[in-house]
């Protein structure tokens, strides 16, 4: 009996040891951000929003702070509600901020941790973005403004002959731009393989990035079940993304090789920097980088610009006007005009804040444990801007809701009185990613985004379109909640502005 006793009193010890141990460690570790409430092992998983999640995000930081704390399936996931919030952590601390998360689906199955904008925070992704950074600077892209001038040039003969169609017809404009820029690739039909390839890679990845759509995401060993195991069909997708994704990888970039070979090429992005003596791999993951984003990006934001303007024919008026005052009606706008168009400068801003392209910035993972406000960020958190709640940030926008280029006009139009100290935040600061993630290729797609604009509204006028009985349809703001955010699809009349608009649509809308 004394033996029990014994072996009671030690066991009963040596609990109470463990059990304060557990507590004192408990104390000892700062507690995690505020966060919705959990459940044991699934975390917040029957929480996630389903659709426009960073709506939701934002509605609940009303309650839980800029910086909150989910979890799903022991997975932890920080949402960033502020602007600064996101410079605290991704510019700030930009050091251990600026890595990935793995992304099983799409990364490593179907291959896009080889891209530069998925790629892990490493030597590899700094080689990528050294040549992105040369290669892609304001002044270096000065090069690629030609093309996209006579591309987009040619898009307006689309928009003469089949406006109904002005989004796909875009789509096409963007592909064959950055083709021709970035691998020095012409292309004449919109069904072209490089095209539709590029599309489809770009479909099923933004697909796979999708948190939830994959359960392999959430268990990384499920890939050594058999293709044929009962729920494996994910891994039939997987295969075919990932070929599909070399295709879109390989074909442009061992053509353009063919091209230099012969030693009569078109200068672009890949024969610059292979003439450079870059490594062969980080320029061809480089440039499919540079396709597979470009066009997805450029389509959206001109599909809310046509949107914006069917709803706001003020606004296209006063753009139009100006661009006016500049070409005298007798030519296309040139982005050599920019900076004379101040009030044009200022729409587009206003579009890329009123409706971004990417309302949730792509995901950073954290490398080390770190202290945010007090809270506890474990390493290996996912940690996600929300845009959409710094574009809705009344702090930064008065009257964040309402579209009004007039907020950023005192940075084109120098001789308005304004305090600096007071102006809206750049689009520049969330419109394209944050800290060392930032998109490189943001100089390209701002001058993409500007002249497609400016000459659209230089020979077209946009509103709206009318039932078979007359009567006006005004198109609602309603989009879609992919990690490219665009409008469902809408109907607008797209009319040219006057015989001589024609005439100059005509002169430059080559042959497609």
């Amino acid at each position: 009996m004394m033996y029990n006793s014994s072996f009671f009193t030690v066991a009963a010890g040596l609990a109470t040891v463990l059990v304060l141990r557990f507590i004192a460690a408990r104390l000892r570790r700062p507690k995690y951000l505020p966060g919705p409430p959990r459940l044991p092992l699934i975390g917040n998983l029957l929480q996630m929003p389903q659709t426009e999640s960073w709506a939701t995000y934002k509605q609940w930081s009303e309650t839980y702070g800029d910086a909150m704390y989910l979890e799903i399936l022991g997975s932890p996931l920080i949402i960033l509600n502020s602007y600064k919030a996101c410079v605290d952590l991704f510019e700030k601390k930009s050091e251990i901020y600026s890595d990935r998360p793995l992304g099983f689906m799409a990364n490593v199955l179907m291959g896009w941790n080889q891209a530069v904008v998925m790629a892990p925070y490493n030597d590899r992704w700094r080689r990528f973005r050294r040549i992105c950074a040369q290669s892609m600077r304001k002044d270096s892209i000065k090069h690629f403004h030609p093309v996209q001038e006579r591309e987009v040039g040619r898009y307006l003969g689309t928009l003469l002959d089949d406006p109904e169609h002005f989004a796909e017809n875009f789509r096409f404009t963007a592909g064959r731009s950055l083709l021709w820029n970035v691998y020095g690739i012409q292309v004449g039909a919109s069904n072209d393989p490089i095209i539709t390839t590029a599309e489809k890679a770009m479909e099923m990845a933004t697909y796979a990035a999708v948190p939830g759509n994959f359960i392999v995401d959430f268990f990384p060993m499920l890939r050594h079940v058999p293709a044929w195991f009962p729920g494996a069909g994910w891994k039939e997708f997987a295969r075919r993304g990932r070929a599909v994704t070399y295709d879109m990888i390989d074909v442009p970039f061992n053509m353009t090789l063919k091209e230099m070979k012969t030693g009569i090429y078109d200068h672009s992005f890949t024969s610059m920097n292979l003439d450079k003596k870059e490594d062969a791999d980080i320029v061809k993951w480089c440039s499919g980088s540079m396709l597979a984003a470009g066009a997805d990006t450029s389509v959206a934001s001109m599909r809310t610009f046509f949107l914006a303007m069917t709803l706001h024919p003020d606004v296209q008026k006063r753009c139009q006007a100006e661009i006016d005052s500049i070409t005298g009606k007798s030519r296309l706008p040139e982005i050599a005009d920019r900076d004379a168009l101040p009030y044009t400068n200022a729409t587009m801003w206003e579009l890329m804040r009123w409706q971004p392209v990417s309302p949730l910035a792509l995901p950073h993972a954290v490398t080390k444990d770190d202290i945010y406000n007090g809270c506890f960020i474990p390493a290996g958190a996912v940690v996600m801007g929300n845009t959409w709640a710094v574009t809705r940030d009344p702090n930064l926008f008065s009257d964040p809701d309402r579209f009004n280029p007039d907020r950023y006009l005192p940075y084109f139009d120098k001789s308005i009185p304004h305090d600096p100290k007071n102006l809206p935040l750049s689009p520049h600061e969330f419109a394209f990613g944050y800290g060392r993630r930032i998109c490189a290729g943001l100089h390209y797609a701002d001058a993409m985004f500007f002249i497609s604009m400016a000459r659209v509204l230089s020979v077209f006028d946009i509103s709206k379109a009318k039932d078979a009985n007359g009567k006006e349809i005004t198109p609602e703001v309603k989009y879609n909640s992919s990690i490219v955010r665009e409008p469902l699809k809408f109907q607008c009349a797209i009319t040219p502005r006057s015989e001589s608009a024609i005439a100059i649509i005509r002169a430059n809308s080559y042959s497609l």
